[in-house]
């Protein structure tokens, strides 16, 4: 039976650089490996989502692996915790948070507190807190970013009830985009007594948690050192634990999953893939591609469908807007691919869930390049880049239409 490895290299799509001579960083980089397997290909161009839909990373990595992005959509909270071990009941409402830094009217300066590497002891002094009878956990994940965990009986009706959520409190990422504008207050939705106990309760515990936060020691050490400090508990992504299809029964494939970062662990981990967790697979630019590409290699062997995800793409260029340092972790990336296109029996697709300019630091929707290679299928491709693969046989296509086209359905 023919396999099928799948590579998303987060936030792959760009847009032309002055420096690069008006190429993308993967225009510009070095990579004869991925061009090799484009030219042996069938190649594209894609937008995982819509193009009138911001394309958030779990909503386009949920439609390009076959799940309707809306309706089987739990939370970004919900995929966080799944991704880091949170073990979830149906009646608590998650939350993926970020600590950013926020000035004293709560305006926000920045979403990520300077990407502080980790917020495991911050998570401590502000875990375990009960306020209107709705308690609160909080749990560490990568650098700046945390899950949190509602629970209680107000939770617990508001839930039954209204089998809603609450909304974002991150301005940076639920409205205006930008930085410089207060905090949002957390809202319920509809008429739940309820709903809005848990919204205030919501507030009350960042306000409360925001006090403790500007006074803790690693804060004070981090403002001496002319740091930000990460003093605001920012939420989105609100949801609940539900049952969906699994991509066993869906497409009759058993699979795998070698991911670094929380976030598409849980996402394996919620449609029942197998998570292998790979020493040195940090989710950040320091990761071990190596070590991520042997372990797929070897997960092809006893799976179907191996998903490998790679996040530093996106880090260079969201977090940081460094061109440069993309194009060198694309290179980083293309170097550890060496002999992929000798892997016998298995169909090799490797794309971007979506694009992050790095003019911009944040997602837009302009197109990913697609590249499909151990089929019988191919086109004149030579190079795998935006450009390039705008002209190749697989066209414009969509996250939805995706895995038919590499399932060859």
């Amino acid at each position: 039976m023919q396999k099928t490895l799948l590579i998303i290299l987060d936030g792959l799509g760009d847009r032309p650089v002055k420096a690069f001579g008006g190429k993308t960083p993967l225009e510009a980089a070095s990579t004869p490996n991925m061009d090799s397997l484009a030219a042996s290909g069938v190649c594209g161009v894609m937008n995982a989502m819509p193009k009138d839909l911001y394309p958030t990373s779990e909503e386009a990595h949920l439609a390009i692996l076959g799940y309707d992005f809306k309706a089987d959509h739990p939370g970004r909270g919900v995929l966080e915790a799944l991704g880091i071990g949170v073990k979830l009941k149906p009646d608590e409402l998650v939350f993926r948070v970020d600590f950013g830094t926020v000035d004293k009217d709560l305006n926000l300066i920045d979403a990520r507190a300077g990407v502080i590497e980790s917020v495991k002891d911050l998570c401590k002094a502000v875990d375990d807190v009960e306020v209107d009878g709705v308690k609160f956990k909080i749990y560490p994940s990568l650098l700046y970013r945390g899950v949190m965990v509602l629970s209680g009986n107000p939770v617990k009706n508001y839930l039954k009830k209204s089998n809603s959520a609450v909304s974002d409190t991150d301005p940076h990422k639920a409205g205006p985009h930008k930085l410089g504008v207060r905090v949002l207050h957390p809202k319920s939705f509809g008429d739940s007594k309820d709903g809005k106990t848990v919204a205030r309760a919501l507030e009350r515990y960042q306000y409360l948690t925001h006090e403790i936060l500007n006074e803790h020691k690693i804060n004070k050490k981090r403002v001496k050192k002319g740091k930000l400090p990460a003093n605001f508990i920012l939420t989105r992504g609100g949801g609940h634990i539900k049952d969906i299809e699994s991509f066993k029964d869906k497409f009759g494939l058993k699979s795998a999953c070698i991911a670094g970062a929380p976030l598409y662990k849980g996402i394996a981990a919620y449609m029942g893939m197998k998570v292998i967790n790979v020493k040195g697979a940090t989710g950040k630019l320091d990761t071990s591609v190596k070590a991520k590409v042997k372990a797929t290699l070897k997960a092809l062997k006893k799976n179907d469908f191996v998903f490998l995800h790679i996040k530093g793409t996106d880090m260079a260029a969201e977090d940081y807007g460094d061109a440069k340092m993309k194009k060198e972790f694309i290179e980083k990336i293309d170097a550890c691919f060496a002999g992929l296109n000798k892997v016998k029996n298995v169909v090799i697709s490797v794309t971007g869930d979506h694009a992050t300019p790095c003019e911009l630091k944040d997602h837009s929707n302009d197109v990913v390049p697609v590249l499909i290679s151990g089929t019988s299928i191919s086109d004149n491709t030579k190079k795998f880049g935006e450009s390039e693969c705008a002209h190749g046989g697989l066209g414009h296509i969509y996250g939805k239409d995706f895995m038919k086209i590499l399932l060859g359905g």
